[in-house]
């Protein structure tokens, strides 16, 4: 299929997982910042279970490069941004950006990564915000990722919500909500964004070394969501994002701004490949550390 990653990343991705994620990782209930010293994390959406965040860093990752199947950009004044993949030939919705960036998706096509003894699926971002100088906490890099949610159904009905973001909630045409980092996605007028990522568009694990700046060319973040969630490997996968929402209600200002963020995911046979051995033992005491870390819901924006 066009416009996904290649196989060949899947094992990358899985030493990455062994390597960085699970050693580093600092856990909270509602706000996971990966702005300053931690690097990854784990989030429990309001469906679909728990999700693994890491900053990460692949390169090249610029346009034509790094194969994405969703992309997005804020428009005008607007500090937010929000889409979902859509068989962007057809037409483009809410804040999608060139229709050869937006593709559909199957779940058979995504390769399974086994940390710790559960099979996960990841989603990879490159964000593209505003440069700022190595590891400042800058607000001018700074991204909050306020929702993540991910939809199924055996057909193609994105013509069936286009840019009416009501048609998102459940029971939604668009498929059955498999994962989401916050449900419903709208509390009246403003979005529900009591989950959220605060993360850094020059900090991606090895940018001191690389001299990273905020735009495109290394990835930034990458997502793993079990694969317990997605039972049925025939059915369309719709992958929605918001960020931005938490430009108001963070001191540090989390806007989407610049050029456009891209998502890409980690394709290749859909049979697991494992980790590494020490992972497991990493696991465990990461989670330990969720169950013991916890913090208040943050206030709920305007959308």
């Amino acid at each position: 299929m066009k416009n996904i990653l290649k196989n060949k990343l899947v094992l990358k991705h899985a030493l990455l997982a062994a390597i960085v994620i699970l050693p580093s990782s600092t856990a909270f209930a509602t706000e996971l910042d990966l702005s300053g010293s931690a690097t990854s994390g784990f989030l429990t959406g309001a469906v679909g279970g728990t999700a693994i965040f890491s900053e990460t860093s692949t390169h090249p990752a610029g346009t034509g490069v790094f194969d994405p199947f969703l992309t997005i950009n804020s428009q005008g004044n607007s500090k937010t941004e929000q889409g979902y993949n859509t068989d962007g030939h057809t037409a483009l919705y809410l804040n999608q950006q060139r229709p050869e960036w937006n593709n559909l998706l199957k779940v058979s096509d995504l390769a399974k990564i086994n940390i710790g003894g559960t099979n996960y699926y990841a989603f990879e971002l490159d964000a593209n915000e505003p440069s700022g100088t190595e590891r400042d906490h800058s607000p001018k890099v700074l991204l909050s990722v306020d929702n993540i949610r991910i939809y199924t159904s055996s057909t193609d009905n994105t013509g069936a919500v286009q840019s009416d973001v009501s048609k998102l909630e459940t029971p939604s045409p668009l498929g059955t909500l498999r994962f989401a980092l916050n449900d419903p996605l709208k509390s009246g007028s403003n979005f529900n964004i009591t989950n959220w990522v605060k993360m850094a568009a020059n900090t991606d694990g090895i940018a001191d070394a690389q001299g990273h700046n905020g735009g495109s060319g290394f990835s930034d973040l990458i997502v793993y969501i079990p694969a317990s969630d997605f039972p049925n490997l025939d059915d369309y996968l719709f992958f929605y994002n918001l960020n931005g929402a938490h430009f108001q209600a963070d001191v540090a200002g989390d806007a989407a701004e610049a050029g456009f963020e891209e998502w890409r995911a980690v394709v290749g046979p859909n049979t697991s490949t494992p980790d590494s051995g020490n992972t497991l033992v990493l696991l465990g005491s990461a989670l330990l550390a969720l169950g013991l870390v916890s913090r208040r819901c943050r206030v709920v924006m305007n959308g």
